[in-house]
């Protein structure tokens, strides 16, 4: 019995020492061993199977784009560093806006619901190799947006030599602030150095120039988009009758000058329609006689004026006799 004690010892040590060395070494047959012992550590040898599913490592994120979003942009989740077989529903998307949940179960969340300094994140139950993750994105700030200018136009629409022309502007802004705008004249595509407000003096714009504006808007924090107005033609002015003086000469001779200018500076020209007996037209002056005019009556005098461009006004007084 002993003997045999022995034998089954020298066995068990034996195969400790083979499949020790297939471990370590591969194929290397121990010193002193047959071939014999070489079927056993091939039986001991792992036989193939499926690989398991590999887990998260870490590689798959939650993010927020646009990373600087405002209240046009909106944001939207997506996944980064997507392992294959990843996937997000967007039922199981949660938002939070400054910590508080907001309307969830959509990828995206428009930008009506956010304002200037909001803090948003969002969080997601992902699909990995049919494994659930949790995930939450890192927050985001939502900064100002840029106001809008919807439009913008000139008035008058013909112009003149002399008169005020106006811009029109509006516009909008998404975080509600009150939107202003800067503007620049230009006329004739060249700009005009500190002409900066809504309205522009056309006192020194000759007809034939073309007038246009650009308009820029402003919420108080940063510039927003530009806009050029249509651009306008400046159409010839008419002439403008300033006064009318009266000179007595002698005896009930009496002569009155006409003072006109032109804001194009066209030569002006002056004829009669209607003139009291005795009272004749020499250019820019009338003369005539008191006493050809009836007393107590106010006699009209009705004249065409006309700069030769198609400004023809009709300019009209009456004269008073004072005789008795």
């Amino acid at each position: 019995m002993r003997t045999g004690v022995a034998v089954l010892l020298s066995a068990s040590v034996f195969l400790a020492l083979g499949f020790g060395c297939e471990k370590g070494g591969g194929n290397r047959t121990a010193k002193g061993s047959s071939t014999e012992p070489m079927g056993q550590t091939e039986v001991a040898q792992p036989t193939e199977t499926a690989m398991p599913a590999p887990k998260p490592d870490g590689t798959v994120s939650l993010k927020l784009v646009p990373e600087n979003p405002d209240a046009l942009t909106g944001l939207r989740a997506e996944l980064a560093g997507t392992p294959p077989g990843a996937r997000m529903l967007p039922e199981n998307i949660r938002w939070f806006v400054n910590g508080v949940e907001t309307e969830g179960g959509k990828d995206r969340l428009q930008g009506n619901d956010l304002r200037r300094d909001d803090i948003v994140h969002a969080s997601a139950t992902v699909a990995v190799n049919g494994q659930d993750v949790f995930l939450e994105s890192p927050p985001v700030t939502v900064r100002n947006a840029h106001p809008e200018t919807v439009s913008a136009d000139l008035s008058p629409k013909t112009p003149r030599t002399g008169e005020l022309m106006r811009v029109a502007c509006r516009g909008r802004d998404a975080d509600g602030d009150p939107v202003t705008f800067r503007v620049r004249w230009f006329v004739n595509d060249g700009e005009i150095p500190g002409e900066t407000s809504e309205t522009l003096s056309l006192k020194t714009v000759s007809k034939g120039s073309w007038v246009h504006a650009e308009v820029q808007s402003f919420d108080g924090i940063a510039a927003g988009s530009k806009m050029f107005t249509p651009k306008t033609l400046v159409v010839n002015a008419p002439p403008v009758v300033d006064r009318v003086t009266f000179t007595q000469g002698e005896g009930s001779v009496f002569s009155a000058h006409v003072m006109v200018t032109d804001p194009d500076g066209d030569p002006v020209t002056i004829r009669q329609k209607t003139l009291p007996e005795g009272v004749v037209l020499s250019g820019t002056v009338l003369t005539g006689d008191v006493s050809s005019i009836p007393p107590g009556t106010k006699a009209p005098v009705v004249l065409r004026i006309s700069d030769g461009d198609g400004g023809d006004i009709e300019y009209s007084f009456r004269l008073t006799s004072s005789q008795k």
